[in-house]
């Protein structure tokens, strides 16, 4: 089995099935402020000791004292390792001073003399670009830079300003034996950060886009949801939920089957989000913990709307069965909130889960196919673990409904209700239960009542 070393980031070793294997050479590659140095000098401080020293050496992009003072930020920087355990030099000087950039592995292979290090960094190998006078000049550097590396047994790692193009063209992607790529997606309100695995040699890694942020201790990665390698089994719990509301779990033979998933679409104001939150209160109140995700209503605005349910807020809250988990659609990032559940889930505590609104989620996608495969992933894990969800999505048209959600997530799921209200001058509420997989149900329309004393169901 191959030995690997720890990125210090919990998210990246995960994707990288236990972290970067040793006595390799890895590329960190993406443009200006992607993080690629805030991740290398994380690894350098998390696998840095006595007995395992770490290498650190700029080039041209940044002078030394600035480069460690930026470092000096981030939680994962332990000064008393500089000097002991973490070296840093100025490889852009020694080239300044005469050393030359034919020079380079030469140089670096006094200082694997000097130092004997575990792991080498050399920020930026891109910059030593523009000191060449031609590709075959630098071709010769790099083989021969691998070659020293390679024979001193160090992992090394080349960082740089490197292009999706140069991939095919620059000489350590040839030699490299692991090339991780940053990427910075920006819009108007929101920036999102992803890293993607281009190439691992020897060794297995988790395919795709894997979101992540850059916080005062570092990078946090949230590995994108891959659907279970175990197919479902509804065998072992041929069992019913209750939602407690009157009238409703008479129409699909007294509940949904438990790790269902349930789509209620319905435009503003037809009741999803009351729907959702009596799915959880009547999990609570029967002993099962339910996890309420919502993006619309902060705390402040849930505890107004159980209130004027007649509710008991706080009580519910302090019970430890009903979980609230409000994040803002202005900030969010798909993957993080993905993370969060996923946790939630795989604790196994969490018997029901709702999601108000999944169209919340899919305007902070950066790709609808994505966002699709996010959701189907999803799913399927609440089916292996059991857990019994509940998705709430807005249709826009307000009493005539041609269409229930976009990227087919009305086909993935289990359970579909459809609400909706009258165009009379009453504006009535409706409800209408249009699919349900392994079961019946009554299909007809029935009017939708809710008050100050629960939500009740009229049977037409």
């Amino acid at each position: 089995m191959t030995e690997k070393i720890s990125t210090g980031c919990s998210g990246l070793d995960q994707v990288l099935f236990g972290g970067i294997p040793v006595n390799t050479i890895t590329v960190l590659m993406g443009a200006p402020g992607t993080g690629k140095t805030i991740l290398a000098e994380g690894i350098a401080f998390q696998n840095a000791t006595k007995e395992f020293p770490v290498l650190y050496l700029t080039t041209l992009s940044e002078p030394l004292e600035k480069f460690i003072l930026h470092g000096q930020e981030y939680g994962f920087f332990d000064s008393n390792k500089v000097g002991e355990s973490v070296f840093y030099e100025d490889l852009g000087r020694m080239l300044l001073d005469g050393g030359g950039v034919e020079n380079v592995p030469n140089i670096v292979a006094d200082l694997l003399l000097k130092y004997k290090p575990r792991l080498l960094f050399i920020d930026s190998f891109k910059a030593l670009n523009e000191l060449f006078s031609d590709q075959s000049t630098r071709r010769l550097m790099v083989f021969e830079l691998a070659s020293a590396l390679s024979a001193y047994s160090c992992t090394s790692f080349l960082i740089g300003e490197y292009a999706q193009d140069m991939t095919t063209t620059l000489p350590e992607f040839a030699v490299a034996d692991v090339v991780l790529n940053l990427m910075k997606y920006s819009t108007n309100v929101r920036e999102q950060r992803f890293l993607r695995v281009e190439k691992l040699r020897g060794s297995d890694s988790t395919p795709g886009l894997h979101a992540f942020s850059i916080t005062a201790d570092g990078i946090v990665m949230y590995p994108r949801i891959l659907t279970p390698k175990s197919a479902p089994d509804y065998s072992p719990k041929v069992e019913r939920v209750n939602t407690g509301i009157s009238g409703l779990d008479e129409m699909v033979e007294q509940g949904f089957w438990r790790g269902s998933t349930t789509l209620i679409a319905g435009p503003s104001g037809a009741g999803k989000t009351i729907l959702a939150l009596n799915f959880i209160r009547e999990g609570a109140q029967q002993g099962e913990t339910g996890l309420y995700v919502g993006f619309q209503e902060n705390p402040t605005q849930m505890a107004r709307v159980m209130q004027n349910l007649g509710w008991n807020g706080r009580e519910l809250l302090e019970s430890g069965d009903f979980e609230l988990m409000y994040r803002s659609p202005v900030e969010m990032q798909l993957d993080t909130v993905a993370a969060e559940i996923f946790s939630r889930v795989l604790d196994g505590k969490v018997r029901r889960v709702v999601i108000d609104a999944i169209g919340d989620l899919e305007r902070c996608s950066i790709d609808t196919q994505r966002f699709a495969n996010f959701i189907y992933a999803l799913m399927q894990w609440f089916a292996v673990q059991n857990v019994t969800c509940m998705m709430t999505y807005e249709i826009h048209e307000l009493f005539d409904v041609h269409t229930i959600s976009g990227q087919q997530i009305s086909n993935m799921t289990d359970n579909l209700v459809l609400l909706g209200l009258t165009g009379d001058k009453e504006m009535n509420r409706t409800i209408r239960i249009i699919k349900t997989r392994g079961s019946a149900h009554d299909n007809r329309r029935h009017d939708l009542e809710i008050t100050n004393k629960g939500v009740f169901i009229k049977k037409s």
